[in-house]
Formats: structure tokens, C-alpha cells, sequence
């Protein structure tokens, strides 16, 4: 009798200690709900709608939505992506796209290399980061007027063409190799910090045994210093891939999109209006593009991202 007391006093008692454990749980569960419902709503639901939307006859439409597209049926369901894979604009976005990919390993090796710098105790080394930082808090549409500036005609009173004495069509035949400078110079302080915070946050020891075994600063910076801030080096190639697929306001705002510089973001602008089904199979094209080159980056990362240094 008392040692069933006994026992069920002891149960009673790990049921009331894990009540707390419980409310907690229910706490964490209800702080993810609000985000859950925010990927929902504005990240499945539109990724859904423009799926619908591209199996979709939208020719006669210029606002399209779930209840006014007409489905094209399944004998015709991929009309609006042969239009899309058969479209030489659609290509040369995407050839565009991938031109522009050179920017990113010059931003990323510029940025470590000045980051390695940075870490250093120097005097200003506070100051030149807020500076570098500038660029990438400024309004990309203003950045972008004063880039226009910059790049302009030499009769249109561009600054560098006027320097030089030079007339080269940058905003035009050239606008691709200018868009690149602009992404180069507005997002080389955001990498900067990164970078900085990563190699201040190497472990030291490892540095110091590598100088013991008679290894210089390359060498150091190369097989200590690189190896330890992989995961960064991973997260910022990833950002920056889908970026680099996503780029179309610097170009808009010089060219309206379309003229000399046509990217795939720029076609499913081009055919928002006049053909919303021929855009949202673009969209999803890129979407899915987007997903995959992603999912590859992750699975070669385990070859070459290192997590384990200490």
C-alpha cells in the first residue's frame, strides 16, 4: 500500500515537472505559426497560382487570377512553356544571366582580400567598413541614376567617357558589363562584413601552429583562414547565385528592361500584360531553375565547406 503511494506520489510528481516542458512546447509551436502562415500566404499560395496559371489560356487577360483563367485543357496543358523554351529572348536572358555570374567570384575574392586586411587592428579599419558598408544600405534606383551619370555618352555629359575621352556605349551595347560594375560596387560592403566577422572568428591556435610549422602569411591565409570561413564563402555564392537570376531593376531603369540587356526576370515582365500565362510559366521555369542550381550547390558544399574547425 505505501509503496503504491509511494510510486504514484513519484509519477505525480514527474507529471507536474513536466508540465512546464509542455507549456513550453506549446509556446514554441505558437511562435511558428505566424511565420508558417507568412510562407503560405505570400510564398506557396503565389507559387501555386502562377503554376495554375501557366497551364492557362490568358491571351485576352490582362489581370488574371483563379477564377477568370480559362485551363488549356491536356492535350495543349504545356503550350505556355514550348512558347516560353521556343522564345530567343527567353534565351538570351538567360545567356545574360549567366554572363552576369562572372561578377560574383571577382566580388567574393575581392571581398575576402579586404576582409584578410580588415581583420587586422589598424587604425580606421571602423571607418573604412562604414564606408564600404554605404553602397548596399543606399536605394538601388538612386544608385543606379548616378551610375546612369557615370556611364552616359560623352555628349550626354557622362563622366567616364568625358575622363577618358572615350565614347563607348555603355548603356547600351555595353550595359551588361556596366550592370556588372554596378553589382560589383553595391554589393561588395555586404560581403566585406561578412567576411570580416568570419576570419575575426577563426580560432587563433590554429593560425599560431601553422606559423610554428614555418607556414608564412599566404600560406596561412590559404590553408587556415580559407578553410575555417567556407560556410560563409558557401552562403554568400548561394545568395548571390540567386540574385544574379533575379537581377532586372538596374537594368530597367537604364533601359526599360528590354532594349540591350534582356534577362529572364526582364521576359516575364515583357509578357506580364500581354500574355500572363506565357510570364507565370517563365516564372515558374525560373523558379524551378533556381531550386535545382540550389540544391546542387548544397550537395557539392559537402566536398568542399568545412564545419568542424576549431
Amino acid at each position: 500500500m505505501i509503496g503504491s503511494l509511494t510510486n504514484y506520489a513519484i509519477i505525480d510528481r514527474g507529471k507536474k515537472k513536466d508540465k512546464p516542458i509542455a507549456k513550453d512546447e506549446a509556446a514554441g509551436t505558437l511562435f511558428t505559426i505566424l511565420p508558417i502562415v507568412w510562407i503560405a500566404v505570400f510564398t506557396f499560395f503565389p507559387l501555386l497560382m502562377a503554376f495554375y496559371i501557366s497551364i492557362c489560356d490568358t491571351t485576352s487577360k490582362t489581370s488574371v487570377g483563379f477564377t477568370d483563367a480559362v485551363f488549356l485543357g491536356f492535350s495543349n496543358l504545356f503550350d505556355n512553356y514550348k512558347e516560353v523554351f521556343a522564345s530567343a529572348q527567353f534565351w538570351e536572358g538567360f545567356r545574360n544571366n549567366l554572363i552576369l555570374f562572372v561578377e560574383l567570384p571577382i566580388s567574393i575574392c575581392l571581398s575576402i582580400v579586404i576582409a584578410e586586411f580588415l581583420s587586422k587592428k589598424v587604425r580606421f579599419t571602423n571607418t573604412f567598413k562604414v564606408i564600404m558598408f554605404i553602397p548596399y544600405v543606399c536605394s538601388v534606383v538612386a544608385t543606379t541614376y548616378m551610375w546612369n551619370q557615370i556611364f552616359n555618352t560623352k555628349e550626354a555629359g557622362g563622366i567616364l567617357n568625358n575622363m577618358f575621352g572615350t565614347n563607348f556605349p555603355w548603356l547600351s551595347e555595353g550595359l551588361i558589363w556596366a550592370v556588372m560594375i554596378m553589382g560589383l560596387w553595391s554589393s561588395l560592403g555586404y560581403r566585406i562584413l561578412l567576411f570580416t566577422a568570419a576570419i575575426t572568428n577563426v580560432n587563433g591556435s590554429l593560425k599560431e601552429a601553422a606559423r610554428i610549422d614555418g607556414a608564412g602569411p599566404v600560406k596561412v591565409f590559404l590553408h587556415v583562414t580559407i578553410p575555417a570561413i567556407t560556410p560563409t564563402i558557401f552562403y554568400v555564392l548561394v545568395m548571390g547565385m540567386i540574385g544574379i537570376f533575379q537581377e532586372f531593376t538596374r537594368i530597367n531603369i537604364v533601359s526599360n528592361g528590354y532594349n540591350y540587356c534582356p534577362t529572364m526576370v526582364g521576359f516575364i515582365y515583357r509578357y506580364r500584360d500581354d500574355n500572363a500565362g506565357v510570364a507565370c510559366a517563365a516564372s515558374v521555369i525560373l523558379a524551378l531553375f533556381i531550386f535545382t542550381l540550389t540544391r546542387l550547390n548544397f550537395y557539392f558544399s559537402k566536398k568542399w565547406v568545412t564545419y568542424d574547425v576549431d
